[in-house]
């Protein structure tokens, strides 16, 4: 099973990227939320989703995106396809909505109607509240959870590309507190602008 891609983006479609690593295109289904330009590096949270006929693999740009994502297709009538579009909301709000058991935000999710958001809450309440919790035990003036997750993987693709650790670490971090909001790739780029004049190790 593919867990994890790191390479190129090669191409670029609506919902699909061909990813290429060591010279092999991975296709992959993501988000159409997310920024993938062409010729960008990228590291991606994988779900590898194998049926009789094909094998799908389905990134993300955060391991909370992933982790959703999973817990998604437990339901009945979600699967990854669907999961998929539901998670053009970000992974954090739909989080939020299901803990706070928010059916008229659930139903307007797409794909989500009123059975399935009350399916979301009765199957997905205490789980994502687990998640939330998890998530939230890091010290007390720290980074969001959300943002430790994206800082670890922006550490871990400058750390592949060639950078040290420690340099990896405090470029994310200058990069996060300068875009607290902003896409593993924007993120990224400003990363890699603030190495550029170093060069990997």
């Amino acid at each position: 099973m593919i867990g994890r891609l790191r390479g190129e983006i090669i191409e670029r479609s609506a919902t699909h990227l061909v990813v290429d690593v060591q010279g092999v295109g991975y296709l992959v289904t993501v988000a159409k939320r997310g920024a993938f330009p062409v010729g960008d590096k990228i590291d991606l949270h994988v779900h590898t989703h194998v049926r009789e006929d094909a094998i799908h693999l389905f990134g993300f740009t955060s391991a909370l995106d992933r982790e959703v994502f999973d817990l998604l297709i437990t339901v009945p009538g979600i699967g990854p396809v669907k999961a998929m579009g539901i998670l053009e909301t970000s992974p954090e709000e739909v989080v939020t909505h299901v803990r706070s058991k928010d059916l008229a935000r659930l139903s307007k999710l797409p794909g989500v109607g009123k059975k399935t958001a009350e399916r979301l809450v009765l199957d997905l309440h205490e789980k994502m509240t687990a998640l939330a919790v998890a998530s939230a035990a890091i010290p007390t003036g720290s980074t969001p959870p959300t943002r430790v997750a994206l800082r670890e993987d922006l550490v871990s693709g400058l750390v592949n590309l060639g950078f040290k650790p420690n340099m990896a670490d405090n470029a994310a971090a200058k990069a996060l507190e300068r875009a607290p909001q902003g896409s593993f790739d924007a993120l990224l780029r400003d990363a890699l602008a603030q190495l550029s004049g170093r060069g990997p190790s």
